[in-house]
């Protein structure tokens, strides 16, 4: 008599499974999207300012977003697809926590120098990696930021960026939530800018800049 009840009991649970799968799978890929085309209108942006995107350039990295030859010690470069995408189970693991998937897809879509971009007229730069040699000084960097919010006992954030406003206002994403907003270093956020990093992105202006 309870096989009835078991079986629909089961249905139930695998049919909220899947609509889980196929919400987050459409999630990821408005974000993925979000991403391509912020990187298109960076590209553009430029191009309409007749430049190239510059960065410094950095000799022992052999960055795959390189994109033409140095001068004055900055080189161009293009946003180019991570192949194989970086991988951040090292780092959950040594955490004993899961990062934001938003986070993990933000930094292991493209190889890419920083961003320059402003959110309502306020200029911020967007961290991105460039070669392996970067997400190892990523990985490193993230454990730290969580390991200090843990010992602060505040909500653990991931960062994604700075503010132009002032040298320790970090841009970051709410590990549990996926909140995007600003930070002070040490402090918990303060601000918040968008309900999600997708939102976040598709709000944003590109900044033509001429040093880097």
């Amino acid at each position: 008599m309870d096989t009835p009840v078991i079986t629909m009991l089961g249905i139930v649970i695998l049919h909220k499974v899947n609509r889980y799968m196929s919400d987050s799978t459409e999630h990821n890929a408005r974000l993925q999207q979000a991403l391509a085309d912020l990187q298109q209108r960076y590209r553009q942006a430029y191009t309409e300012a007749g430049m190239v995107p510059q960065t410094e350039y950095l000799d022992e990295w052999q960055a795959p977003c390189y994109d033409g030859e140095v001068r004055f010690g900055l080189i161009p470069w293009r946003a180019v697809v991570q192949q194989p995408v970086t991988n951040f189970s090292d780092v959950e693991r040594g955490l004993e926590s899961h990062l934001h998937t938003d986070v993990q897809l933000f930094y292991a879509t493209y190889f890419a120098a920083d961003l320059h971009v402003a959110l309502d007229g306020h200029p911020m730069t967007l961290s991105q990696v460039m070669c392996v040699e970067d997400v190892e000084r990523l990985h490193r960097n993230l454990i730290a930021h969580v390991l200090m919010k843990r010992q602060l006992q505040q909500d653990v954030t991931l960062f994604i960026g700075t503010s132009d406003a002032s040298d320790d206002l970090i841009v970051s994403v709410n590990n549990l939530t996926g909140e995007v907003g600003l930070e002070y270093a040490g402090k918990p956020q303060h601000e918040k800018l968008a309900d999600n990093l997708t939102e976040f992105l598709q709000r944003l202006d590109v900044r033509v800049v001429t040093d880097a």
